[in-house]
């Protein structure tokens, strides 16, 4: 058992522990939109993919990558931070073919911290403009 005057210090510790674990695992950047969105299906080809974090991030390690559906690497330029917006990856798009595209991602963050991921979007000719 504890002696009832190392209960409250052992109570604070235990305490601020927690407050630094979640504060450790809050702190990792995180993917929190993209456009286009992951499974969207557009019209037209966008200009763009600009993907938006948490927090900023190492812009010298941090780069957007788009392959078609045979797996080719359709965009040669490396990716920008937002100027407007610390916390936005840009990469300029050429024009884009029908078809389904995979965006792939990794950024790290001011913490040390690699994240990484891809998502699908889809250029799908508009019903109303077959007509």
């Amino acid at each position: 058992m504890l002696n009832k005057s190392l209960k409250p210090i052992w109570i604070g510790c235990m305490t601020l522990l927690l407050l630094v674990i979640s504060t450790a695992t809050a702190a990792h950047t995180k993917s929190i939109s993209s456009d286009p969105a992951p499974r969207s299906v557009i019209n037209r080809s966008p200009q763009v993919i600009s993907i938006s974090f948490t927090q900023e991030f190492e812009p010298a390690y941090s780069n957007i990558t788009v392959k078609d559906s045979n797996g080719k690497q359709v965009t040669e330029g490396k990716a920008t931070v937002d100027t407007e917006n610390k916390k936005r990856l840009i990469l300029a798009l050429p024009p884009l073919s029908l078809g389904k595209y995979t965006v792939s991602y990794k950024v790290l963050s001011l913490d040390g911290h690699t994240i990484s991921s891809s998502y699908t979007f889809r250029i799908k000719k508009d019903k109303a403009s077959t007509k």
